[in-house]
């Protein structure tokens, strides 16, 4: 590409766009209420048919619209490529234009769909640091090639390697196995597909249209017949069913892991159904995170991931930028040092005061005592609720110390020169390395029961956590506080100044 040119999508996006923008469940529930309102006493096959040619239609009509729409769309979008920036004009009713300087660019992505693959074509997105929302640039579609062009000249201005292509000085440096793979999708409780299989089951149960009665009537004696089990086993079944779902989701999300390293870059590609090639520079790494849940440390396992200030998912929460999604332990570790830096070998994580355990055992027995009372009161006048015995409570009561410490064993803290290392989680333990560089607000505060064991809880804000409140460090001295406090106003005293607030 010259150094300013002038690019559209490929109007082979067109209709890929209109498909994919198409909400297929919104139009089967449309397509089943006008069949129940449209046809009466209609049941069996007569109600099937009708059902059917109704879905056809509002299909047809709604992707007729998302064309007309797209070709609008698609005219209105330009983007131009100047030697320093991408300037993007878009929009129907409000035309806009922006700018993005190139050098600003946190990250690119490069993804396809089974549609996009059948025209050629591939998704772009580049995120900065000043939108969490969504990406600042998202070109649906370009082809093939001109997307790798596109993303070779945001790397060449941003210090990145320009191919598309491992060179030769771009080494592979993690391959996600296929028994890490399916460990990956085993482990995670998935609940947005068994959120969704329940739903579904609800929906079969209690709602009966007449349209669907003799099909639901049908299948369910056909399901009587083959598994005779009662309606608690049939639904863990359900509940089981949208928990495989799940793992074939997230087996296909990370299939084909791989991960390269340049001088100063890193680039995973992934996916079966619909693939990612995205790349970060290392400067723009902003934290980095070891996670694991019991079985992960059982089997030696963690997963490893960084964050930058822009986003390269739809989730606003967490970290986006997997650097393994499952690997060995000291793997996990190897590539957290390639990424911030930090020299495993001299992180050694410091315990909260022995107070801060006494702590934790008197909020939850308190909380424990609560809940009981509240329980007892409720039940004087919500007779159901007297279901729940007292007794229940006394379990919660003896085990309340123990609760307290497993969550003090589980936090932790160093301080390097360099970093900071906060450790805490029992489920899931998630260990994160911060970079006293990257640190953009220091908050410490104490509430009235902390000052009375003398701690402090210190809060370190980094631009890729835009939602969460930052890695937070909870119940420690006031010695430690200051230490934390000097090494990152340190680290910031030639970038602009951290703040730092103090509340109770």
């Amino acid at each position: 590409m010259s150094t300013h040119t002038s690019l559209k999508p490929d109007i082979d996006s067109i209709p890929v766009r209109a498909l994919e923008n198409v909400d297929f469940t919104t139009v089967a529930m449309l397509a089943v209420m006008l069949t129940i309102l449209d046809g009466g006493l209609m049941s069996g096959i007569d109600a099937i048919v009708s059902g059917i040619v109704n879905l056809v239609l509002i299909t047809v009509v709604v992707v007729l619209f998302q064309l007309i729409l797209e070709v609008v769309r698609w005219w209105q979008y330009e983007l131009t490529l100047k030697k320093e920036s991408l300037v993007v004009r878009s929009g129907i009713l409000r035309p806009k234009q922006r700018t993005i300087p190139i050098s600003r660019v946190q990250q690119s992505t490069i993804s396809t769909t089974t549609v996009s693959r059948l025209f050629g074509l591939a998704a772009i997105e580049c995120e900065t640091a000043g939108n969490p929302d969504e990406a600042d640039l998202s070109i649906r579609y370009l082809s093939q090639e001109d997307a790798e062009d596109l993303q070779g000249r945001i790397r060449s201005a941003t210090d990145v390697d320009t191919t598309a292509s491992e060179p030769s000085d771009r080494r592979r440096i993690f391959t996600l196995q296929p028994r890490e793979l399916a460990l990956y999708g085993v482990t995670r409780t998935h609940p947005k597909t068994v959120l969704l299989a329940v739903v579904a089951w609800i929906g079969a149960n209690y709602f009966e249209p007449d349209a669907i009665t003799d099909l639901q009537a049908t299948a369910i004696t056909i399901l009587e017949d083959l598994f005779p089990v009662s309606p608690a086993v049939l639904l863990g079944l359900v509940l089981l069913g949208g928990w495989l779902a799940g793992v074939g989701l997230a087996i296909e999300q990370m299939a084909n892991f791989r991960l390269s390293a340049g001088e100063d870059s890193f680039r995973r590609q992934h996916g079966f159904i619909r693939t990612t090639d995205a790349d970060v520079s290392t400067d723009r790494i902003q934290l980095a995170r070891v996670r694991s849940n019991p079985l992960h440390r059982a089997l030696g396992l963690a997963q490893a991931d960084i964050g930058t200030a822009g986003l390269s998912d739809p989730s606003p929460f967490g970290l986006q930028w997997p650097l393994a999604p499952l690997a060995r332990r000291d793997v996990a570790w190897e590539l957290l040092e390639q990424a911030v830096g930090v020299d495993r070998s001299v992180v050694e994580l410091q315990s909260l005061p022995i107070r801060a355990r006494r702590r934790y055992a008197v909020r939850y027995t308190l909380a424990v005592v609560v809940l009981a009372v509240g329980t007892a009161i409720v039940q004087q006048f919500v007779p159901a609720i007297g279901a729940i015995p007292l007794l229940l409570f006394a379990p919660l009561l003896i085990l309340s110390p123990l609760a307290a410490h497993v969550t003090w064993t589980h936090r932790g803290y160093a301080l390097l020169d360099d970093h900071i290392v906060v450790r805490r989680g029992f489920w899931t333990r998630r260990t994160y390395v911060v970079p006293a560089a990257t640190v953009q607000n220091l908050t410490v505060s104490q509430s009235p029961f902390q000052r009375r064991v003398d701690l402090v809880s210190v809060r370190l804000d980094v631009a890729s956590m835009p939602f969460l409140p930052g890695v937070a460090l909870p119940d420690v001295e006031e010695l430690v506080r200051g230490q934390i406090q000097d090494q990152v106003l340190e680290d910031n005293s030639d970038a602009k100044p951290t703040k730092t607030t103090t509340g109770t």
